[in-house]
């Protein structure tokens, strides 16, 4: 009898040691901090078994203008991964220079999205699983914060579904620039100091209205214009 039980023991062992591990599931949404930006530094393959990964630039839109965001405004920001499956995702904003969070993010659409990362991100609910994109508002961060990226990491369910096993990760970037007034540009334009004017050959003259002659003006800029006078 205790030979028999010994065995026994042994193929539990033997089968806890080797069950093949997954692991958790997340299909009500990321625990947060999973975009793979550089101040989360880690991604969905902390909980998943991924067996493929893609980067693509495609899978994050908006209506921000392509001019670039004007702080204290709120914009639409859109996540598509258009996959018949299971799938999910979490999308964060990160200022370039020193890769912080920044921006705020408002929840639109509370039944397939909901807030992590306290505040931080976005990402799906277990009602949103099936969406194949969502929807949500981001208010530009202040003036000054200069070029911000969103970073998202969706998530393609494999099978069996549910098991966390198979899955296929993509990592998505979506980089804007910080909106600079026309009236900003003009003040610098305005400001500039002719330093000289020369003819082609860089010969210093002071006669600007020859006609049909180019002459340089170089400003303290850096700037240099070409004109020419002609009749």
């Amino acid at each position: 009898m205790k030979k028999y039980i010994l065995i026994f023991s042994t193929i539990i062992a033997t089968a806890i040691f080797f069950y093949p591990t997954t692991s958790n599931s997340n299909s009500t949404g990321s625990v947060g901090g999973k975009t793979g930006s550089p101040m989360d530094n880690s991604d969905c393959t902390s909980c998943h078994y991924v067996v493929g990964t893609t980067v693509s630039t495609t899978n994050i839109t908006s209506n921000i203008p392509s001019t670039g965001y004007v702080p204290g405004n709120t914009y639409t920001i859109i996540a598509n991964l258009n996959i018949f499956d299971e799938k999910g995702f979490e999308i964060t904003c990160e200022e370039n220079t020193n890769n912080t969070k920044t921006g705020t993010f408002f929840n639109t659409n509370p039944s397939t999205t909901q807030l992590v990362n306290n505040g931080d991100a976005i990402t799906h609910t277990a009602a949103g699983n099936l969406s194949n994109s969502w929807s949500f508002d981001w208010e530009a961060p202040s003036e000054g914060t200069g070029d911000i990226t969103f970073y998202g990491a969706f998530i393609t369910a494999g099978y069996p579904i549910g098991s966390n096993d198979g899955d296929l990760l993509t990592l998505s970037t979506l980089s804007i620039s910080e909106y600079t007034p026309l009236s900003a540009i003009g003040e610098h334009t305005i400001n500039k100091q002719l330093l000289k004017v020369t003819d082609l050959l860089g010969r210093e003259t002071r006669e600007t209205k020859e006609i049909n002659k180019p002459l340089l003006y170089i400003y303290d800029n850096g700037t240099i214009e070409r004109r020419i006078v002609i009749e």
